[in-house]
């Protein structure tokens, strides 16, 4: 059980956590993400591997366009984090550090990342509040109608527009349940790094 692990000492030394292309992390993503897709705008992948054979990845986005003006500057969206289910706990949370202390050395230009935790599928966000990212509020707190997905009522494929729908659909509109947003910002200066 994953649970009953500890991502120890010994494990981080035969682990490490690289950049890589979108093909090479596409089978984690497309087979074993909860989501099922990549996103769509990809600005850095990186790769988990553990003596030199995948375990995980890590992808980083493009944010929602409000994002930059939100957190007043160029912001990036933690969109995947997938590791193997027999990867001990707290091994995501190392992932999220690895790259983030990677984004600070090569990207320089990227002052805040942003991330979510979907409830519907029981994430509440302890591998971003592990990593000292700060809960941000919900996906919907600033919005006066809630989002919805559509859904064919003949199939139960979810759509994220109705646009994108078959013509011969049987339209059900469904309220996206609100997320919990997270925020990490990479300017402020910690203990540990003064």
């Amino acid at each position: 059980m994953k649970g009953e692990l500890q991502f120890n000492a010994n494990w981080r030394a035969c682990c490490t956590l690289e950049v890589c292309s979108i093909s090479e992390v596409d089978e984690f993503v497309k087979r074993a993400h909860y989501l099922k897709k990549r996103p769509a705008i990809v600005l850095l992948c990186m790769i988990a591997k553990q003596n030199g054979q995948p375990i995980g990845c890590i992808v980083y986005s493009a944010p929602p366009r409000e994002a930059d003006k939100r957190y007043g500057g160029k912001t990036w969206e933690l969109a995947r984090v997938y590791l193997l289910d027999h990867i001990p706990c707290n091994a995501e949370t190392w992932m999220i550090g690895q790259s983030v202390r990677h984004i600070k050395r090569q990207h320089k230009d990227v002052c805040h990342l942003l991330s979510y935790a979907d409830p519907s599928v029981g994430h509440s966000g302890v591998i971003y509040r592990a990593a000292n990212w700060r809960q941000d509020g919900m996906t919907d707190d600033d919005r006066k109608t809630p989002r919805c997905d559509y859904v064919d009522a003949k199939t139960g494929k979810k759509y994220g527009r109705k646009g994108n729908m078959p013509v011969d659909s049987a339209v059900v509109r469904v309220p996206r349940v609100s997320k919990y947003r997270y925020a990490l910002d990479l300017k402020v200066k910690r203990r540990n790094e003064i």
